[in-house]
């Protein structure tokens, strides 16, 4: 799988987005790959649009996303031809008190983000049952946004492991996060949340620490989370068909 980065921000300059992209193809190849027992994503960036491979999957840095509510920081989608593309903007972020690299809500944190979740997770369809009558998407960075950590001094944001989805996994020795701060799957960190299916009905669990401001993000048309939310409708009204 090769993710490519190219920064068409005007907020954004070329170095920082080639730092933040080196930083987390790092991340992906020395954190992310080995605690999901799987072969590493090439993460590159592209200084012209014209040199993206065509079998790349990509994701674009701008400024603002156009037909976005205003607080969208990033998202990605799948087209019709199984290509899967992204948007994350900056000045949401820079307008919030981030810097591009530095900081919880920078937007290499972002960016981490919205990678590792294409990663993972690349056509938005994976669901995990907790044996209580819940359903989690499997999105790996929700649950632990904040607090993010630095590789090559730029901030990625953390994610949880394969152990958070499981609902048998052992609480005494099992890492549900990349930074070790939850303890039980299907848990939340303060500066996290999650999309879950529960009775026929979706629902989102924000932490404690969770910015209003961000919370406009997983309302856009394209966002991961609206789609979760879509598709918990569409399951309910299967089953009951």
């Amino acid at each position: 799988m090769l993710i490519a980065i190219i920064n068409q921000s005007k907020l954004v300059s070329n170095a920082d987005a080639a730092a933040m992209t080196q930083a987390i193809a790092t991340q992906v190849r020395m954190d992310v790959a080995p605690l999901w027992d799987r072969a590493a994503a090439a993460v590159i960036f592209y200084a012209n649009a014209k040199d993206v491979p065509p079998a790349a999957h990509g994701i674009a840095l701008v400024d603002t996303i156009q037909d976005q509510p205003a607080g969208v920081l990033g998202y990605h989608t799948e087209d019709r031809g199984g290509k899967l593309w992204g948007v994350v903007a900056a000045k949401p972020e820079l307008d919030n008190g981030g810097t591009a690299t530095k900081g919880d809500w920078s937007v290499s944190s972002v960016l981490s983000h919205e990678v590792l979740e294409m990663f993972i997770d690349p056509n938005c369809n994976l669901w995990a049952n907790d044996g209580r009558g819940k359903a989690y998407s499997f999105e790996v960075c929700d649950p632990v946004e904040a607090p993010t950590y630095a590789v090559d001094g730029v901030s990625v944001s953390n994610f949880v492991t394969p152990a958070w989805f499981d609902p048998l996994s052992n609480q005494a020795t099992a890492q549900y996060d990349k930074l070790g701060k939850l303890h039980a799957p299907f848990s939340i960190l303060k500066g996290g949340y999650v999309v879950f299916e529960a009775a026929g009905a979706e629902h989102q669990k924000f932490g404690d620490e969770f910015p209003d401001w961000r919370k406009e993000m997983k309302a856009g048309k394209f966002a991961r989370t609206r789609r979760r939310l879509e598709q918990t409708d569409a399951m309910f009204a299967q089953a009951t068909a």
